[in-house]
């Protein structure tokens, strides 16, 4: 007899134990939170981490603003050394690429005029956050000028009269979005 009721004891307790963990939550996937692109914030460029090439006549930048927002818009402001502002937008859009951490990416101004520009980007930890960032107008096609890819890196943008990292901006990061 007290053999029955032990093993019907541990029958009733296997029975409790296979019940309780079969719940209907276990059926429910977890969703899957998409991930954000790193170059989603705003980032400012000032001073001597300005492209050397923007530094100068024309341009004479003394700062640079950009947002890039996570449904792929972005605006950037540059301000000149007398406090004009110029501002860009348009969409843009970005793949990670095979070689460390460098992403490639693809800009459709919208304003002050259509321009479509393609580089590379890196963002680092830094205090703050850094971003090395790299691009070159495509369309209208700048004759003479190649742009940076992730297998020639940054500081490889090339044509008449430019220097080796001339076109290299560097970002701090002020805010993610």
């Amino acid at each position: 007899m007290k053999k029955a009721s032990f093993s019907l004891l541990m029958l009733a307790f296997a029975l409790v134990v296979s019940v309780s963990s079969c719940s209907k939550d276990d059926d429910t996937p977890t969703p899957v939170t998409p991930e954000v692109n790193p170059i989603v914030g705003t980032w400012a460029s000032v001073g001597a981490d300005i492209a050397f090439l923007l530094r100068f006549p024309p341009v004479n930048a003394d700062s640079i603003w950009a947002k890039f927002n996570a449904n792929n818009t972005y605006e950037v402001k540059s301000y000149d050394t007398a406090g004009t502002a110029l501002t860009f937008s348009g969409t843009w859009s970005a793949n990670k690429s095979s070689v460390n951490s460098i992403y490639t990416i693809t800009l459709n101004q919208t304003t002050p005029s259509a321009v479509t520009s393609e580089g590379i980007f890196e963002v680092y930890a830094a205090s703050p956050d850094s971003m090395k960032y790299e691009v070159l107008q495509t369309n209208p096609t700048l004759t003479g000028f190649t742009g940076p890819t992730p297998a020639t890196g940054f500081g490889s943008t090339a044509g008449p009269g430019l220097q080796p990292g001339w076109n290299l901006q560097r970002y701090k990061r002020l805010t993610s979005n």
